[in-house]
């Protein structure tokens, strides 16, 4: 069951699985992200999708950014195959906006030019569920999360010990192996997956446009967490995440792009050790964590007849964080979270010293429900940048509950900023002139949203849609013979809707669709944002051993420009299919279709994108 949609769900409880009988724990779906601690999605003032286990199991995809493709108001774009850039973009706002948190460590990447993170290495491997939060988050997360947050779980184990095998193979010499053990005794709860992905993968630059070099790709991951509940009020749990990756380049999107010598290595860890002790009954909650995250990437490219450029470069990206977050309950309907972050980055490259930045921050909220019908939220946090110095920022929430008519209103409003990337301050001049700048000011963004859910048939219809607009100020660009600076605004207003439908016990139908209208300080529509985005998706348990899902995904166009060249993408629609059958308790046989319709298309200019491909595969757990 693909992205539930349980955007924003609702004052009424969360939609009903497909059995008759739903277990009371679907009934209050829980948000982690919204608040920082957990708070039902139908109390909740803020926009939020959560795709859960279900749904990364019934599409049966390789990475999260193709679980990311069907949310609303959000964006993928992916520079080519398996493991080529991809960047998403949330309501708008640039790519590096969204801060992306795995088990609450933040893993942005601090050497990138952006400091944003790449979607192209996270496969779906031992993940729990995804929240995605919109809108500025700037006052609990501080200063990446202007544009929203993506932030993923991984599994936690508990009850007997489970083991898993899984297998499967298919187009353009693709093959997956993984194994996974979870369980718990005691008071000790542990998971662990690990997998291995290879693909001979396609030409990166678009093999229509005369480029036959295919470009592969390689994945490990191995991810774990463990959890103990040392005393009755103390709980410890560690998480680590590793990923290393080999993907094969071209030297750009068009003719003529090939290069069977261009290759990027990729390394990232990302790691959090956390205790939490509960004091006077559950009054007061305190959690503090140290979460350490590192990516490197290496580079290669050796001359060949058709291209003389070298290129061995070197980046790693680092960050130490210490948060202490308290939570105090003084009564039921009032809820106080409070906090200190600590944070240390660093950039490391060859072809530059290394730089650093520590920032500080300090952050409140406070979270009351009156009336049994309505839940206000307001927030304040303050920031001391090492670079860019103090900045303020707030945040408020409002959620309007009319159980009598399954009415949910809501909205919010609030500020944010982000300050320079260590490479937008620090990057050395080129061969193009300078590029980092010490003078660059932090970004900044205001948004506001409201929105309504409604709910008929006893919940066997869900439908919402909400309206935002945001603001984006003192934005950070490049121009040539310049580097970077404050130059650009810019701003994103649209309409965000869903609807589910389950008119059967064994079938559920879901759809969205996105408007966002953006515009520069030229009014021009910003690049690689489509204003046209939907998607449908079909959940069918034909019997109690299978499951047949489909997704349907369109695009409208969007513009883009390389250089001097400016060009307008086609819209495009394309079919996945996926299914699977569980031949006993063991064993389960599983597929997919990828673009069932070859449909033609770009997701960027020049580079390529899968034609009709098939998956299959069998898992193994006992």
């Amino acid at each position: 069951m693909t992205c539930k949609l349980r955007t924003l769900l609702l004052a009424l409880p969360a939609t009903a699985a497909l059995a008759a009988d739903p277990p009371p724990s679907r009934l209050d779906t829980l948000t982690v992200t919204a608040s920082r601690i957990p708070v039902p999605v139908r109390e909740s003032g803020s926009s939020i999708t959560i795709i859960t286990a279900e749904d990364i199991a019934a599409r049966k995809v390789f990475t999260v950014a193709d679980l990311l493709r069907s949310v609303p108001g959000l964006d993928v774009v992916q520079n080519g195959g398996l493991g080529r850039t991809t960047s998403v973009f949330l309501r708008g706002a640039n790519s590096q906006h969204t801060l992306v948190l795995i088990d609450g460590i933040e893993v942005n990447d601090p050497a990138s030019p952006g400091a944003g993170f790449d979607f192209a290495h996270l496969t779906v491997d031992n993940i729990e569920r995804i929240e995605i939060l919109r809108g500025p988050q700037s006052t609990l997360y501080g200063g990446d999360a202007i544009g929203g947050v993506i932030q993923i779980f991984t599994k936690q184990g508990r009850g007997q010990p489970r083991f898993g095998f899984n297998a499967e193979g298919g187009s353009y010499g693709t093959w997956k192996l993984g194994g996974n053990a979870s369980g718990g005794y005691d008071r000790l709860g542990y998971s662990i997956a690990a997998s291995q992905l290879h693909s001979d993968g396609f030409s990166a630059a678009d093999s229509r446009l005369g480029n036959h070099e295919d470009d592969g790709y390689k994945n490990t991951t191995v991810s774990a967490r463990a959890d103990w509940q040392a005393l009755d009020n103390l709980s410890l749990d560690a998480v680590v995440r590793f990923h290393h990756s080999e993907a094969d380049l071209d030297n750009c999107g068009g003719p003529g792009c090939d290069d069977p010598n261009y290759r990027q290595d990729s390394d990232q860890v990302f790691a959090r050790t956390q205790g939490t002790l509960d004091l006077f009954d559950h009054l007061w909650r305190q959690q503090l964590r140290l979460s350490y995250s590192r990516t490197e990437r290496h580079t290669r490219d050796r001359p060949d007849p058709a291209d003389t450029f070298v290129d061995n470069s070197a980046f790693r990206g680092e960050k130490f964080k210490l948060d202490w977050q308290n939570t105090v309950t003084p009564t039921d309907w009032d809820t106080l979270v409070f906090g200190v972050t600590s944070e240390t980055e660093w950039m490391n490259a060859d072809t530059l010293p290394t730089h650093s930045a520590t920032i500080n921050g300090y952050y409140g909220e406070n979270r009351v429900k009156w009336l049994e019908r309505f839940v206000t939220s307001a927030g304040v946090r303050f920031d001391d940048h090492e670079h860019a110095g103090d900045k303020v920022t707030w945040r408020v929430t409002q959620a309007v509950l009319i159980p009598e008519t399954g009415t949910k209103l809501r909205g919010s409003y609030g500020k944010g900023f982000k300050a320079p990337s260590l490479y937008q301050l620090f990057a050395p001049a080129g061969a193009f002139g300078p590029v980092g700048n010490r003078d660059l000011e932090p970004e900044r963004s205001r948004g506001w949203e409201v929105g309504v859910d409604q709910s008929f048939w006893d919940e066997r219809i869900l439908f919402g849609a909400t309206w935002f607009h945001n603001q984006f100020s003192n934005l950070i660009d490049f121009q040539f013979g310049t580097g970077y600076v404050n130059v650009a605004s810019a701003r994103s207003a649209g309409l965000e809707t869903y609807a589910e439908i389950r008119p059967l016990d064994f079938l559920t139908l879901r759809g969205t669709y996105t408007y966002t209208n953006t515009e520069d300080d030229q009014e021009q529509q910003l690049l690689r944002r489509p204003r046209h985005k939907g998607s449908f998706d079909a959940d069918l348990t034909l019997t109690e051993a299978a499951h047949f899902h489909v997704n349907v995904l369109t695009v409208g166009s969007r513009r883009f420009s390389a250089f001097s060249i400016k060009r307008k993408l086609p819209g495009y629609v394309v079919v996945n299919l996926a299914g699977d059958y569980r031949i006993n308790r063991w064993l389960t046989l599983y597929g997919r279709i990828d673009n069932a319709f070859d449909q033609e298309y770009e997701e960027v200019p020049g580079y390529g994108t899968s034609r009709v491909a098939g998956y299959g595969g069998f898992r193994l757990t006992f």
